[in-house]
């Protein structure tokens, strides 16, 4: 928990700490956990070597998600860079809470939880999910190393060939055939983590 309060902490401003503020970031990190627990248990028996869907082939709502992390992965490599290690926080933060809880899993459930095992509509949403969770995993490692390596430990179960630590990655980079600022759903979710 001080780790990842150091890193919600803009050093640049006068550094606070209580038991609300703490209490604050114990919720936060519950749903970055809960958000990983999650898209784990909806990759159950996935094989990405084999089960991916192409992109051309996916729903609309899936490449909107995959375009919303490619604006994320940017941010937050952009705030490594310069060292703004509350912008991480803050983003990875709102990007499971508003983009991925209130809106994309929830919408998501129907076809996870109701579509056949190996239908392509299921198989678009897993393709996703597992894009989503490793590149989450490996962009708040620094900052939640045990909670990222724990999850890291549960994916190569999924995809042996992870290699045996998130520590050992390398940060994703952002995908240029996933961004499509065209896919804004209903115009209300353009870009809220600005450009690279």
């Amino acid at each position: 928990m001080l780790r990842l309060w150091v890193a919600a902490e803009d050093y640049r401003d006068d550094i606070r700490i209580s038991q609300e503020i703490l209490q604050r970031l114990s919720e936060a990190y519950r749903r970055f956990r809960n958000t990983c627990r999650f898209l784990l248990g909806n990759l159950d028996g996935f094989k990405p070597d084999t089960e991916r869907v192409a992109y051309e082939e996916m729903e609309e709502i899936d490449q909107w998600a995959l375009h919303r992390l490619q604006e994320v992965i940017a941010r937050v490599l952009d705030a490594y860079e310069s060292f703004e290690f509350y912008k991480i926080y803050h983003t990875i933060h709102n990007f499971c809470v508003v983009d991925m809880s209130a809106f994309y899993l929830d919408v998501l459930k129907d076809r996870l939880y109701c579509s056949r095992a190996d239908s392509r509509e299921r198989r678009s949403a897993q393709t996703v999910l597992y894009e989503i969770l490793i590149s989450l995993v490996q962009l708040f490692a620094p900052i939640l190393p045990f909670t990222t390596e724990e999850v890291w430990g549960q994916l190569s179960s999924i995809n042996g060939d992870l290699g045996k630590s998130v520590h050992l990655s390398r940060f994703p980079s952002p995908k240029t055939q996933f961004v499509d600022s065209g896919l804004g759903i209903g115009g209300k979710n353009s870009s809220k983590y600005g450009k690279r």
